[in-house]
């Protein structure tokens, strides 16, 4: 993706007008044939269509696409449809580590896409949570749409290579029982660890290791699985916004230590991250450096 993001900052150092005065847009656009894999989010049933998908950039001076999906259909019973998603921003990925496998993608994430059909809006088709990845290892788009009073969940990509991230440090959670009446325990003593299996994917599993959150509590052991998170806008943090998770201890859930309001982020060097524990009326407030 560096060639490719150098290519089009070249293209665009040397856009200038004609001789007549007129000026010049370059543009760039890529085609890709895959399936459309549909899952139905109540009933699990799956639905796989062959579909072409071409990634348009109009302009190359400003940061938008147009995705063109061509002969879709969410169900059997659907006739095939061709989407087109006009002007999508995103953002290119930066990060300090050069060697990133992530660093100079195109994200795309927003809450909801009208699609137009043959230039019409077509609103009983809105894709909401679109989050696309446009870089050297693959082209995936996700979405969910509801078709037929049903919710589904669809994706479509081709990921010829596989890049996963993780990041461990050394981290302080501050836990303030019954917010109000100045109990608090610090534990200053864990290990906190970030692992994402597949960068295309956006979430992570966090693994808190050696914690306790009072001290007359044994250290365990705690992961919190598939955590979503969404990229800040250079790239250079993950950031949480989760309602609620249940951790696992030792492979079981622990709906006990159910994690609720989790906010903050993690970067290459450090984290910040804040937690209810309702059923302890606990306050987590969780900070780190990389560890060495």
């Amino acid at each position: 993706m560096k060639k490719f993001i150098f290519a089009l900052l070249a293209l665009v150092a040397t856009a200038a007008c004609t001789p007549g005065g007129e000026s010049k847009t370059d543009s760039w656009s890529k085609s890709i044939e895959d399936n459309m894999v549909t899952v139905n989010t109540v009933t699990n049933a799956e639905y796989t269509d062959n579909a072409t998908v071409t990634i348009e950039m109009k302009d190359i001076t400003k940061p938008y696409v147009t995705l063109k999906i061509e002969g879709i259909k969410f169900v059997a019973m659907m006739p095939d449809v061709n989407f087109e998603l006009t002007d999508l921003p995103f953002t290119i990925y930066a990060s300090d580590d050069a060697n990133d496998p992530l660093y100079g993608s195109w994200i795309i994430n927003q809450s909801a896409v009208v699609p137009t059909v043959g230039g019409v809006a077509r609103e009983e088709y809105t894709m909401h949570n679109f989050k696309g990845s446009i870089s050297d290892y693959g082209y995936v788009v996700e979405f969910d749409v509801n078709f037929g009073g049903s919710i589904y969940h669809a994706s479509f990509g081709k990921i010829e290579v596989v890049q996963t991230w993780d990041a461990t440090f050394d981290a302080t959670a501050i836990v303030v029982l019954n917010p109000g009446e100045n109990s608090t325990y610090s534990e200053d003593e864990f290990k906190i660890s970030f692992a994402q299996a597949n960068l295309s994917k956006q979430v992570v599993d966090i693994t808190l290791e050696g914690l306790r959150f009072v001290e007359q509590m044994p250290e365990i052991t705690m992961q919190l699985r598939n955590v979503p998170f969404s990229y800040s806008d250079d790239g250079a943090q993950r950031q949480f916004n989760v309602a609620a998770v249940i951790p696992t201890v030792g492979g079981e859930e622990m709906a006990q230590y159910t994690i609720s309001n989790l906010t903050g982020s993690v970067s290459k060097s450090s984290i910040s991250l804040n937690c209810d524990i309702t059923a302890m009326n606990a306050r987590v407030t969780v900070s780190g450096s990389s560890k060495k």
